[in-house]
């Protein structure tokens, strides 16, 4: 039966993008144009853009955006979310604050939405006002999803704290917020925490998600916790019933190559139910590069190139690093020869900061920056300040 009611079609707009089925969705969209509903249906509209967003034509969503009449908030909503979720925070964040312009009120899914594209783009002081803003206007967090998104933002741009002390407030809390924060901790060198709240999580009832378990897993392989994380990683099926993706193999094999058990990581690849990423070789390739295992640096090293991926910069740095480390200078002039003939480089160095809400970024030897000669010249201050006191404190 073809559809003629206009609130059909976001339910089936939905329905292309879980799918996913791209042209379907074109399909239904030319029929809604054929219908006349198309300048009237702003709920189909707000569909349609999350669909382009979802499928990655964020052009055709905004284009659609503009031309909705009596724009609502869902249809801000929907362009910040499309704007987040194809990797262009500020975008997103600049489409909030043309919302605020507009004068129209947020909700609970912008807020989110806008608080997502925060933590992506380490717009942290951006997301605190957001917070402020929030508290004063009464959304505090017993709403779930908002401070499940704070405590991310907080977690990924270092103020675990801060993330720690949402959590807390918490009056209702899901496995998404628990999955934040444990993987806050893990990421910040507070594995021993993580491990500790994962085990609160499961004596509250909470079944862990094969995110929880990533998380988890990988403060295990931060701490070395070789026995722990092998116990978690064989309770994932027996007790948690969750299916053990291949991130969750890089995890053991990340942990055990950290820990230096080289063998053991091999065996475990080898019982893989399906074949060794890129990811994982390359991790191994690291911790061999790490313990100096010359053989398993060197097997790493040849699966990694058989994975069919293109191998990065810092792949042939760490193998020629490796063989240099054992005086194999052929082999270090072999490697850097494969680097050059496909066109790679060792990529320099970067740091960024946020002040005043913008983003700045600096790359090693890197003078474009606009207040590039202001910083040099405080640089020289420092350094001579600092080169003075060192003399004093020898006299």
């Amino acid at each position: 039966m073809p559809l003629r009611d206009a609130h059909t079609f976001p339910l089936a707009f939905k329905l292309c993008s879980l799918l996913p089925a791209f042209a379907e969705a074109v399909s239904l969209h030319a029929h809604l144009v054929k219908l006349g509903l198309a300048a009237t249906s702003v709920h189909s509209l707000n569909a349609l853009v999350t669909l382009y967003s979802n499928f990655g034509h964020l052009d055709l969503a905004r284009q659609l955006f503009d031309r909705i009449p009596g724009r609502t908030v869902s249809s801000w909503s929907a362009m910040i979310a499309g704007y987040d979720r194809n990797a262009q925070p500020r975008e997103a964040l600049f489409t909030f604050l043309g919302m605020l312009e507009a004068g129209v009120s947020h909700d609970e899914a912008a807020l989110v939405s806008t608080i997502a594209a925060c933590t992506h783009g380490g717009c942290l002081e951006f997301g605190k006002a957001i917070h402020a803003c929030a508290t004063v206007y009464g959304l505090g967090l017993e709403s779930v999803g908002f401070a499940t998104a704070l405590v991310d933002l907080y977690a990924k741009c270092g103020e675990v704290d801060s993330a720690r002390e949402v959590f807390e407030r918490m009056t209702q809390r899901n496995v998404l917020s628990w999955s934040a924060m444990i993987g806050g901790l893990a990421t910040h060198g507070r594995a021993p925490e993580a491990i500790k709240l994962f085990d609160e999580m499961v004596e509250a009832g909470v079944r862990p998600t094969s995110v929880t378990m990533t998380n988890v897993l990988s403060a295990c392989s931060h701490v070395g916790l070789v026995d722990q994380g092998l116990r978690l990683f064989k309770l994932m099926k027996e007790e948690y019933g969750t299916e053990p993706r291949v991130e969750h193999c890089g995890c053991v094999v990340d942990l055990l190559g950290r820990a230096g058990l080289f063998h053991q990581a091999r065996e475990f690849i080898s019982t893989m139910p399906t074949p060794a990423t890129a990811a994982i070789w390359r991790s191994l390739l690291g911790a061999a590069c790490t313990h100096g295992d010359l053989d398993t640096g060197r097997l790493a090293g040849e699966r990694l190139a058989a994975t069919g991926e293109q191998m990065v910069a810092g792949d042939y740095v760490m193998l020629a690093n490796l063989y240099a480390r054992f005086g194999l200078w052929e082999e270090v002039g072999r490697v850097r020869t494969e680097m050059n003939d496909v066109g790679l480089r060792k990529v320099a160095g970067f740091s960024s900061v946020e002040v005043d809400g913008e983003l700045h970024r600096f790359v090693m030897g890197d003078r474009s920056h606009r207040e590039a000669k202001r910083i040099h010249e405080v640089l020289r201050l420092l350094n001579s300040e600092l080169t003075d006191q060192e003399a004093s404190s020898f006299h």
